[in-house]
């Protein structure tokens, strides 16, 4: 059923005259009979009594143009919502995100695009990532921040990389590495590992073995825990050791020694998901903000590593 066919109809039923409503709608007459044809057929029923002069709703008639009224009206109430989001960035945004993140740069993330664009309202959920993953596709999530990413990303998903961190051991504090900085992960093959389930957070589970098995051994899974806080409680307890992403470091963990895992990369790579078609211009300038956001703070990292260039004491500079 076709918008300007109900609109069509209500010009029809306002005028009672296919002849002035033509004239309303700018169209020409044998246009709107054939519209009104076409709805009443589509609708199995006639619309309207017609005679020569004059024209009047049927009982079912007068019944559809009510409802054709309420649906016209609710669409240019759709309508005009959409165009005051896209020009002053009101909307709604439902949001995940890992439990682990929730104190490091996600905060940062949000108060920066809520400066940005107060009229976006927020709602957020902890969700592991495998959660975020089924909520983005069944439409009850807006965006994810996800992570680990690795491998195939779900039909009908975007993921973008924000951001890359190096990947740590933890160990409790008194394991025999726990005097040691850093550790190969070669020499972790007889190590009994806490892993997070497969369930839970599949890429992860994919991304450790992969590098494991690059370092020639299968990991012992001694325990499986539902998300990484849980996981730094094991390690701290001594029922294993586990593979975290640099920002676990700087959760909470008494009993707890991270090292550097050597050798340095692959990293582990952390993003934000959306729906790849279907998604709202809120959401549109959120990823943005969030892509430009990681990019300033790269850029500033960058810079505040560079040495200054300093001037030889009784030299001056060439011009």
């Amino acid at each position: 059923m076709e918008i300007r066919h109900l609109r069509t109809f209500q010009a029809v039923a306002d005028e009672r005259s296919f002849t002035r409503a033509a004239a309303r709608l700018r169209i020409a007459q044998p246009a709107v009979s054939a519209q009104i044809k076409a709805l009443e057929q589509e609708i199995g029923t006639l619309l309207l009594h017609r005679s020569r002069h004059h024209v009047e709703l049927t009982p079912a008639g007068t019944s559809f143009l009510a409802g054709s009224r309420q649906v016209l009206a609710d669409l240019e109430r759709h309508v005009h919502s959409a165009r005051q989001a896209a020009d002053d960035g009101a909307g709604r945004l439902a949001i995940g995100f890992i439990g682990s993140q929730s104190h490091e740069w996600m905060p940062q993330v949000l108060r920066s695009f809520r400066h940005d664009y107060p009229r976006v309202e927020l709602s957020l959920t902890e969700m592991v990532p495998s959660e975020q993953i089924d909520a983005l596709l069944e439409k009850r999530l807006d965006v994810g921040f996800v992570g680990p990413i690795h491998g195939p990303v779900s039909p009908g998903l975007r993921v973008e990389c924000i951001v890359e961190e190096e990947p740590l051991v933890g160990v409790s504090i008194d394991h025999p590495f726990a005097k040691l900085e850093s550790v190969a992960l070669r020499r972790l093959r007889d190590e009994d590992f806490i892993f997070t389930s497969a369930r839970n957070s599949p890429a992860y589970r994919a991304w450790l073995l992969a590098r494991c098995r690059a370092a020639g051994f299968v990991p012992h899974v001694a325990q499986e825990v539902d998300r990484a806080r849980t996981t730094v409680q094991y390690v701290a307890a001594g029922f294993g050791i586990s593979i975290f992403g640099s920002h676990v470091s700087r959760l909470p963990a008494s009993g707890v020694k991270f090292l550097r895992l050597l050798p340095l990369r692959p990293v582990i790579r952390y993003g934000v998901a959306w729906r790849s078609h279907d998604f709202s211009e809120a959401v549109r300038r959120f990823i943005a903000h969030t892509q430009g956001f990681f990019a300033r703070g790269v850029a500033d990292e960058a810079r505040a590593k560079k040495p200054e260039t300093q001037t030889m004491p009784g030299k001056k500079r060439r011009r």
